[in-house]
């Protein structure tokens, strides 16, 4: 599995996780409500998004471009 692909992976359980929890925490706090806390704070997720893809653009190891050389039998 690509490090990629794995940091999707770790995203999308921690977004899974904390919608849950909101959730959670909306059936035993009656006067909490999720929908107006999404709704309220919604930009927010495109800011983690963004911040998550430019961490990802600077942290990816950089590939050395192939060389077209063969090299000779002998």
């Amino acid at each position: 599995m690509s490090e990629y692909s794995r940091s999707g992976a770790l995203t999308a359980g921690l977004i899974l996780i904390a919608l849950g929890a909101i959730f959670l925490a909306e059936n035993f706090y009656a006067p909490f409500s999720a929908w107006h806390l999404i709704v309220r704070y919604w930009p927010v997720i495109l800011i983690i998004i963004g911040v998550k893809r430019l961490f990802c653009y600077f942290t990816w190891p950089a590939i050395p471009p192939a060389t077209d050389k063969i090299p000779p039998k002998g």
